[in-house]
C-alpha cells in the first residue's frame, strides 16, 4: 500500500484550519438523525437548530490554553491528532462544550496507514489475512478506530452515546494510494458509529481532500461538514447541496473565528 501523506493532523494551517471536527445539526438535527440521549438518563442540552450561528470546534491543539468565551455550541476532538491516539485534555474540552445552551458533538482523526499500523490486524466483523491491500483489514481498522474514539470518550467524559459524531478525514494523515480500500476504512467506521444508540455520523473534509482519499465517492445519506467560509458571514451561504462534497446534506460550516475556527448550523 502506498500512502498519500503522512503526519498529524488536528488543524491545518496557521489558524488550524482544517480542524476536524464532530457536530451535527441543521435541518439534520431538527428532522431527529441527530439527537439526545434516548435512554432516559439525565437531561442533556438540546441539539443544535438550523441557522444556529456561534459554535466553536477545539481539539488537543487547544490543551493548556483559553477557551473559547460563551460558545453556544461545542464540537470536540478526542484524538490526539492521528488515529488510536486520545486528545489528553477531552475531559475539559468536554466539560466546556457541555455548558454550552445547545448539545456537545464529538470527532475523531481517520486514516489507513495498512500493515505499518499495529492496529492493522486487530481483530474486527471481517476476515483479515495481514496484507496492507485487504479490504477486510481496511474495513477492520477503521471499525476498531472508531470504536476506541468512541469507548475512549464513554470512559473519559460518562457520554458518548445519542451525541453527534464526525469523521476528521484529511489528506495530512496517511492513507492508502488505493481508493477503495480508504472507502472500506470509512465505511467501518460509519458502520461502528451507525451502531451506537441514537449516533447518525457526519463527515468532516473538503472536496479536494475528499476526492483525493475516496475517489470522490458518493454518500448521500451522509451530513458532511465543511471548512469553505473565509468569514462569519459567509458561512450560510455554504449550506448550499452544492458545496457538499459527498452528495449528503452540509450539517455544518467552519469558518475562521479569531484564533479559533467558528461554526455555523445550516
Amino acid at each position: 500500500m502506498t500512502p498519500v501523506h503522512t503526519g498529524v493532523a488536528g488543524r491545518l494551517g496557521g489558524r488550524h484550519w482544517f480542524a476536524l471536527v464532530a457536530i451535527v445539526v441543521a435541518g439534520v438535527v431538527a428532522s431527529g438523525c441527530f439527537g439526545g440521549d434516548p435512554g432516559g438518563g439525565p437531561p442533556v442540552a438540546p441539539p443544535v437548530p438550523s441557522g444556529t450561528d456561534g459554535g466553536y470546534d477545539i481539539s488537543w491543539v487547544q490543551c493548556g490554553g483559553p477557551y473559547p468565551k460563551n460558545p453556544v455550541f461545542g464540537v470536540v476532538g478526542v484524538s490526539n491528532g492521528s488515529a488510536f491516539h486520545d486528545n489528553p485534555c477531552v475531559v475539559d474540552e468536554h466539560r466546556w462544550a457541555a455548558a454550552a445552551p445547545y448539545d456537545v458533538g464529538f470527532y475523531f482523526n481517520t486514516a489507513n496507514p495498512g500493515d505499518q499500523s499495529a492496529h492493522w490486524t486487530e481483530p474486527g466483523p471481517l476476515s483479515c489475512s495481514g496484507a496492507s491491500d485487504d479490504l477486510g483489514c481496511a474495513y477492520n481498522y477503521g471499525y476498531n478506530a472508531a470504536r476506541h474514539a468512541f469507548e475512549y470518550t464513554a470512559a473519559q467524559t460518562g457520554v458518548a452515546a445519542g451525541k453527534p459524531w464526525w469523521l476528521d478525514i484529511e489528506t495530512v494523515n496517511t492513507w492508502s494510494a488505493d481508493v477503495n480500500s480508504n472507502m472500506a476504512d470509512i465505511q467501518g467506521m460509519l458502520d461502528y458509529l451507525n451502531s451506537q444508540s441514537g449516533v447518525t455520523p457526519g463527515i468532516y473534509s473538503s472536496g479536494s481532500q475528499w476526492a483525493q482519499i475516496t475517489g470522490g465517492a458518493v454518500l448521500a445519506s451522509t451530513p458532511v461538514w465543511v471548512p469553505y467560509a473565509q468569514a462569519r458571514t459567509e458561512a450560510p451561504s455554504f449550506c448550499d447541496p452544492a458545496y457538499s462534497f459527498t452528495g449528503g446534506p452540509v450539517a455544518m460550516v467552519q469558518y475562521p473565528a479569531g484564533s479559533f475556527d467558528g461554526d455555523y448550523a445550516c
